[in-house]
This record gives C-alpha cells, structure tokens and sequence, in this order.
C-alpha cells in the first residue's frame, strides 16, 4: 500500500512538470505555429513574438482526482492551475508516420507485383522483351544437356542478326546498281555519244535471228538478206501503186495529223495515218531534210538500233528492237525496215516497208508508208509534206494462230504501236518546220 502511494505521488510529480512546460500564452502559440522555422532567424519576427506579452492570462484549472492516500501523502493534495498542451494536428511525427504507412503500402502492391511476374516466367518458359540475350559460357556449353529454350532462343537471335546484315548489304548493292543503269541510261541517250555509230553499224549485220520464222540452223546473214529482198520488192510494189494513184492536194496547206481505224477483208484491222506538214522551203531542199531525218542514226526512246547501212544508192537498211508500253506491260518487237527515194520531175518520194515480228507469241507485224514532197501553192519558194502510212498483221495461211493472240495482236499491240507512230509524226513534224525555217534564212555576210 506504501509503495501504491509512492508511485501516485511521482506520477503526480511528473505531470506537473509536463504542465509546468506547456505555453501558457495562447497568442504566443498561434504566433509559433503560423511562423516557419526560418522565420525565427529573423529578428523582426523575434521582437514582434516577443512584445505579445499576455494582458490577462486566462488558465483552466484542472480537478485533481481525489484519492484516499496515506498520512504521509495527504499533505501533498494541493489544487494548482494548469493548461492543457496545445497540439496540431500536421505536426510532424504525424505526417512522417503517414508518409512511411504510404511507402510500406507502395512496396507490398510492387512486391505482389514482382511475385506475380516471377511466377508467370516460371509457367511461360520465354523471355520478356526487356531481357538483353547473352551468350553462355563455355562450361555450359560443353555439358551434354538437352536444347533449352536459352540456347533455342540464343541461335535465332544470332540467324536474325546474320539475315538482317545480309538484308542491308543487299539493298545496298540494289541502290549502287539503280544509280549506275541510271547514269548509263543518261549516257546513251545523249546523241554526242552517238557520233560515228553509223560507220560502225554499216559493216556489220544483225546479231540474232530476230525475223526468221525458220530454223536456227540456217544462217543468219542468209534469212535477214531473204527477207530484206522481200522488203525491196514490196517498197517496188508501194511505189507503183501510189504513183498511179497520185493525186496533187488543191486545198490550202496546213499542219494535220490525222489516224483512223479501219477493216479490211484481207488484212482485217488496219491503223491508216495520213500527216500534212507545210514546209517554207523549196521541194529539192524538203526531199533533203525528210531523207536524212529517216536515215541517220538516231537514239529514239525505246528504240535499239542494231545496224544502219546503205547497200545501194538512194537506199537504206536498218534493224531495230522497238519497246512500247501496252495495258498489259512491256511489249518487245524485233524490226527489219527498208526504204528508197525516188526523184521524179514534179515530187520526190520516199517508200518505207517494215516487218516487225513479236517473238513471244510468233505475230508478225507490216508497216507500209509513201512520203511525197511537192511544191505548195504559196509559190516555188514553199512545199508539201504528206505521209501516208498503214499499218496491220501480217496473216499467214499457212501458220494457224489462234483467236485469242489475233485479238490480242490487233486491240493491244496495234493499239500501242499507234499511240507510238502518232508521237513520233508529231515530233517529226516540229523538226521538219524547224529546218526547214533554218534553211529558208539568208546566210550573214561574211566580214574580212
């Protein structure tokens, strides 16, 4: 019972002193708790704490609970006036204990995480996309253990990185190949790179046996002489027919370009062009500059000349691989052209004959053309250029084709190869007007 009482009296002791340390001052703690702890190093705010003295304190007095004590502890009842402590409700020991509930909270959601991650690597048996690969060490190597999925995964890695390396070195041959056909695309057709082919190709024949519907066995030079003998004598055979046929135009030159689709019984379709083009030059001097732009060697677009010769005068032989563009793609014809000039007293006449053979599905292709010049009604000074030309498949009684290339032959390739004849009158044109106006200008003095 003594030693009961003795601790009562300490613990009194002890909350006396407690209250004894408690701020008195309300102001004073509402002047604390709304200044920051850097505030206090300023010594205004110091003096402005300091001079909030209390004018009437007012205190609450706390009832002491009354206890039935010894003798020796009665005397020590006393009632004495004390103040609670004020306390805040963001003080720091509560935020920090919030603060370190919220980590712990945070660590326990990654960690389930973690473990939930760990154990679907465990069922799954594959790598996740941020694991670096690595290559085993030799002493893995050597066990004589089963293919894992490490080592599965490991060679198709290294296959991947073989393949894409070859993939790049791939594409860059393919670049460097694009720039060269390019620049040697640019090259060829640049017609100063051409000067000097036609004593070149005059020498020589033609480097396959583009035309002939024979065997291989039969010499080349033998079927390509064969067939250009044909040419000659059906550019004969042109020029007696239009000579007779010939008629003079009475109506007003002018610049014309016209095609028209027609059908005949024996040829069945055939594609006719008839071009006018007023030349400002005499009929001597048109007949020249419609000779020479049909026999010098030119670079046309996709046209491959392979030789260009003149075996006997006012002739001209040529042998050509001709691409045009079609709805169905690319379309190659192996050609074999003849042509010769006639002077009359009146005109000058050019006849072209051409064979022109599609060896993939073995169609042969006639083109026949008569050039005249005549002088023009505006004066002996001025003339007139007229083509006519036809063009059609070539039917043989003898090889049997079916419907199915014959309309192939006249609805895609005739189609093709008129839209090429058709560009290429229209250029011929622009040149011939162009010469002819250089030739018509007075030549400047001369000035020693």
């Amino acid at each position: 019972m003594i030693s009961e009482d003795v601790s009562l009296v300490s613990l009194e002791e002890a909350l006396s002193f407690i209250d004894d340390c408690d701020i008195t001052d309300h102001s004073l703690t509402q002047a604390l708790i709304g200044n920051s702890p850097v505030d206090f190093f300023n010594p205004t705010e110091l003096k402005s704490v300091e001079l909030k003295a209390p004018v009437t304190p007012t205190t609450r007095k706390r009832a002491k609970p009354q206890r039935k004590l010894s003798e020796s502890s009665s005397s020590q009842e006393e009632k004495s006036t004390k103040k609670r402590r004020v306390r805040s409700a963001a003080s720091s020991s509560t935020r920090l204990q919030q603060r370190k509930r919220e980590e712990l909270k945070m660590l326990r959601e990654q960690a389930q995480e973690l473990e939930t991650q760990v154990e679907l690597l465990k069922k799954n048996k594959f790598l996740s996309e941020d694991v670096v690969l690595e290559p085993v060490d030799d002493a893995f190597e050597n066990q004589n253990t089963p293919a894992s999925w490490h080592d599965i995964a490991m060679e198709e890695y290294k296959e991947r990185l073989v393949s894409e390396k070859t993939n790049r070195r791939l594409k860059s041959i393919l670049e460097n190949q694009e720039k060269v056909n390019g620049a040697l695309h640019t090259l060829l057709q640049k017609r100063s790179v051409l000067n000097g082919m036609d004593y070149v190709f005059s020498s020589q024949l033609g480097m396959g046996n583009l035309l002939s519907g024979g065997s291989g066995d039969e010499p080349v030079a033998a079927m390509s002489g064969q067939l250009v003998n044909q040419l000659e004598e059906l550019v004969q055979c042109i020029y007696k027919r239009y000579k007779v046929n010939f008629t003079a135009t009475t109506q007003t030159p002018a610049i014309s370009c016209d095609m028209r689709v027609k059908h005949d019984a024996k040829r069945g379709k055939t594609i006719d062009f008839v071009v006018t083009t007023p030349l400002t030059c005499a009929v001597d001097k048109a007949g020249e500059i419609l000779w020479e732009e049909f026999t010098s060697y030119r670079g046309y677009p996709g046209k491959t000349h392979q030789y260009v010769k003149a075996t006997k005068p006012n002739t001209n032989e040529k042998k050509f691989v001709l691409s045009v563009k079609s709805p169905s793609g690319m379309i190659e014809l192996d050609g074999l052209q003849f042509m010769q000039r006639f002077e009359d007293s009146d005109r000058t006449a050019i006849v072209i004959a051409e064979h022109m053979l599609l060896p993939t599905k073995g169609l042969h292709f006639q083109v026949e053309c008569w050039m005249t010049v005549t002088p023009s009604g505006n004066g002996h000074s001025a003339s007139l250029a007229e083509i006519s030309l036809q063009l059609y498949m070539e039917r043989d009684d003898v090889v049997q084709v079916s419907s199915e290339d014959v309309a192939y032959a006249q609805n895609i390739v005739l189609g093709s190869l008129s839209n090429n004849f058709r560009k290429n009158f229209q250029a011929l044109q622009n040149t011939l007007m162009e010469k002819a106006g250089r030739a018509t200008l007075p030549s400047a003095p001369i000035t020693v």
